[in-house]
């Protein structure tokens, strides 16, 4: 049997505030020839079909005429990486399925999918699609109270379980195969610029997995085969060069033929509008985008020059109007630093009264006495506007009175008890 492998689509990206719509289509119609040139029996998409939980709608709409597409030519399998939604997965698995016959399946939950016979031989497919760490031991026992171990533990279980059940399925002489959306410990997760959820808190391992004829991986973007060697199958890869560290990684499809052994070769695909980088001078960057010389790409300069050059982009759009950029800087050769604060006394902390100024006439509310007025007598209650004693607002007379009253009512006390 013939088998294509395809993998994170991611459609609805961006790279900036450029969409990426026309560069997924034009890698999406590689990726139909290849299906409709090499006619495989089942296409395997590992995950990460849209880049979005809620994708919007023209990406949605293109995804589900690609897979509508994929499943004319054989019937074609899609489990949900970590950036689709489940939710979404099943609506659309629920509407595939009221086709007759049935030639889409869309998984969001662990389970094994059979296909009683493709090209005269049952099939089994294990399919686990992205598992958070938090939510392993519900999969991986009957039990989550119980379940002890980390999470390649209980994906390893999970394995295990789904892979008994396969070999069940399909019988003898039936064609096991594995499909997921995880990272395998040691897999390369090459130079992408984008946040992607690896690490040993997600580690996987093959063990066990050598029991399937081919193990389809989906959710790192370089394409490769599987770390250790004792189970067959690769990472396919992302459909198109998602950001500049992804630029150099060879964009491709897997196509597997399964006989008395199992051979995978490659096919490249066409991965859109090129991403391109430039550090350079100002002429520099004339020579190489000068009669249209950058048109067609996504640019990520870096201009270096003297003196600076305000008008940088528009000559950039006179050279290459069809350059969509991404990112253009101007770097000045020997630009002086400026001292972050250049008072000498800087390191003196202002008086009070300075703060409460700066305070009145910055932040306060509805001031509604003039600021120098209130300044003045902030600064004779805290004593520093030059006097030698502390104002007291007329507080000394009425000390002075009470202390009469206070003197004149002892002096009666004291002639009544004589």
């Amino acid at each position: 049997m013939k088998l294509l492998h395809t993998s994170d689509w991611h459609l609805g990206a961006k790279l900036g505030r450029h969409d990426r719509a026309s560069d997924h289509l034009e890698a999406l119609k590689g990726l139909l020839e290849v299906a409709e040139s090499a006619r495989p029996d089942l296409i395997l998409h590992t995950g990460d079909l849209f880049d979005a939980f809620r994708p919007a709608y023209e990406a949605l709409q293109l995804g589900v005429r690609a897979l509508g597409r994929l499943a004319k030519v054989a019937p074609t399998v899609v489990i949900a990486g970590n950036h689709d939604s489940s939710m979404l997965f099943r609506v659309i698995d629920d509407l595939a399925g009221a086709a007759t016959p049935r030639r889409l399946w869309l998984v969001a939950t662990p389970q094994v999918l059979s296909f009683p016979a493709i090209s005269d031989t049952p099939v089994s497919v294990a399919c686990v699609p992205f598992i958070p760490p938090g939510a392993i031991a519900q999969f991986a026992t009957d039990d989550p109270a119980r379940f002890e171990g980390n999470y390649a533990d209980g994906v390893k279980t999970l394995n295990q379980r789904l892979l008994d059940e396969a070999h069940e399925q399909a019988g003898a002489r039936g064609i096991v195969l594995y499909a997921a959306h995880l990272h395998v410990q040691g897999a390369r997760p090459g130079k992408s610029e984008r946040r992607i959820t690896v690490g040993e808190d997600y580690a996987t391992h093959v063990e066990g997995l050598q029991r399937a004829l081919y193990c389809a991986f989906g959710h790192i973007h370089d394409p490769q085969l599987l770390p250790g060697g004792t189970a067959r199958g690769r990472y396919a890869g992302s459909l198109i060069p998602l950001d500049f560290g992804e630029r150099r990684q060879a964009k491709q499809a897997v196509l597997v033929t399964i006989g008395d052994g199992v051979e995978a070769e490659t096919r490249d695909l066409p991965a859109g509008r090129p991403l391109t980088e430039f550090a350079g001078t100002l002429a520099e960057l004339e020579i190489r985008a000068a009669n249209g010389g950058l048109d067609g790409c996504i640019l990520k300069a870096r201009v270096v020059s003297d003196d600076p050059i305000p008008d940088l982009a528009d000559r950039l759009a006179e050279w290459s109007p069809r350059c969509a950029v991404f990112e253009l800087i101007n770097t000045i050769r020997n630009q002086q630093v400026k001292p972050i604060d250049p008072d000498p006394n800087g390191d003196v902390e202002p008086a009070l009264d300075e703060l409460f100024m700066e305070w009145r006439t910055t932040a306060a509310k509805a001031p509604k006495a003039p600021h120098e007025a209130v300044v003045a007598l902030f600064a004779q209650a805290l004593g520093s506007a030059g006097q030698e004693a502390t104002a007291d607002f007329g507080l000394t007379p009425l000390k002075f009175g009470a202390q009469e009253t206070l003197d004149l009512l002892a002096s009666k006390r004291n002639g009544r008890r004589a």
